[in-house]
């Protein structure tokens, strides 16, 4: 990098536009919003004994952001020394160092904290990106696929109706609205299987589940959460499975596919299944044209429910680990 072109500071609250502008150059159509990025970062500050360390990278003579990089805890696999590290960089001015030196300064920075490995992505259709990722030392432990639907062609057939058997044995099937989406107690037992069902989710690192107000925040409280396409299956009085579609923002179109999972003393019943059946029967009833969604590449019966139902890959990420600490040798 030119240091007398550009220059490396710390970030400001003014900059969070630039980031946003730097994540929709990086994965076009798909990025969080500014509101999105905002609303994420003061949910996870919000928690003891989470850090977080952003550096933009600014062209001298405008003062435009060109470069963005961030180390930080996780939510749902949070660990006090395991840390997320990103740079993104304007395309226009790609190849020219900036990366590698936002990457340096926080890499420094963060091994200061003696952590015990970091983790970091890569889209996998981006060549340069591949490459960056690889000759810092990741390994790809996982991949992340998005996928797309389209609601019109669905294969339904692929998730019977199950309705009435289900209700025989108990089980009713609501909406977040239906239940009242600010009822504290409606959710505290969102929350209380949300736990439940996500201990098992395949991810980098192991589970850890956020506080109450952080799930409030993440989930319950998030922007493009529609509670009339939050899904719950109860049985009495307490939520045993969930299925959610959220707003995308860069696509009125479009919904996003979050969390579906089933508590573990009522899987095996079908209850999730027939939570997604709702989903794209809702999607499809509302006119919407596409659903979007993430699989890890580890989450086998999921994928092959989606790739059935006609879910088509978008695109792949590379989810990898960077051990920061000296393996032990053996005595």
């Amino acid at each position: 990098m030119d240091p007398g072109r550009y220059a490396i500071r710390a970030f400001e609250p003014a900059d969070y536009s630039a980031e946003a502008r730097l994540a929709e150059l990086s994965d076009p159509g798909y990025a969080p919003t500014e509101a999105m990025i905002r609303h994420w970062d003061e949910a996870q500050d919000a928690e003891p004994g989470r850090v977080r360390r952003k550096l933009v990278a600014v062209d001298r003579s405008t003062g435009t952001v060109m470069g963005f990089g961030e180390f930080s805890h996780t939510s749902f696999n949070f660990h006090p020394d395991k840390y997320w590290l990103e740079v993104m960089v304007d395309p226009s001015v790609r190849r020219q160092g900036i990366g590698a030196e936002l990457y340096r300064h926080l890499e420094d920075e963060v091994l200061t904290r003696n952590p015990i490995c970091l983790w970091g992505g890569a889209r996998a259709d981006q060549a340069s990106a591949v490459r960056f990722y690889t000759q810092r030392g990741y390994r790809t432990r996982r991949e992340l696929w998005r996928s797309r639907l389209d609601v019109a062609t669905a294969d339904l057939t692929v998730l019977p109706d199950r309705t009435g058997e289900l209700s025989r044995s108990g089980v009713r099937f609501t909406t977040l609205a239906e239940e009242g989406a600010e009822d504290p107690e409606v959710q505290r037992r969102v929350y209380d299987l949300s736990h439940a069902a996500s201990a098992d989710v395949p991810r980098l690192g192991e589970y850890t589940p956020v506080s109450f107000e952080q799930y409030l925040a993440i989930e319950l409280r998030n922007p493009l959460t529609q509670p009339e396409s939050f899904f719950l299956a109860a049985v009495g009085d307490r939520y045993v499975g969930l299925s959610v579609l959220d707003r995308e923002p860069a696509h009125p179109g479009t919904l996003h596919v979050g969390f579906t999972g089933t508590h573990p003393e009522f899987r095996g019943r079908g209850i999730a299944i027939e939570l997604k059946r709702r989903a794209v029967t809702y999607a499809r009833e509302h006119g919407i044209e596409s659903l979007i969604t993430n699989n890890d590449s580890l989450n086998r019966p999921i994928w092959s429910i989606n790739e059935r139902l006609g879910f088509r890959r978008l695109v792949t990420w590379l989810m990898g680990e960077k051990p920061a600490r000296p393996a032990a040798r053996p005595l």
